[in-house]
């Protein structure tokens, strides 16, 4: 594809730096970060709706990895 057949990006902000500071809390700071990320949206219109099969395969697969690191997140919380 052409760079002009693509659509913007919804997302809030990017993450440019995970602190690495080797302590008990490095690895929730990693899946933080890529949790984060999950955020980011495939659209074809500026209200978000994407009408596209492929960037709407992709938004799903946001949310299903969001669910999957929100998990993981959840039990190395509650260790």
């Amino acid at each position: 594809m052409k760079n002009k057949e693509w659509p913007e990006l919804i997302k809030k902000q990017e993450v440019l730096y995970i602190d690495a500071t080797p302590d008990e809390n490095y690895p929730l700071r990693i899946l933080q970060v890529y949790r984060d990320n999950c955020d980011t949206r495939w659209a074809t219109e500026a209200d978000g709706n994407c009408e596209n099969a492929l960037f709407e395969m992709m938004n799903k697969h946001q949310k299903q990895r969001a669910k999957i690191l929100d998990k993981a997140i959840k039990k190395l919380q509650n260790e």
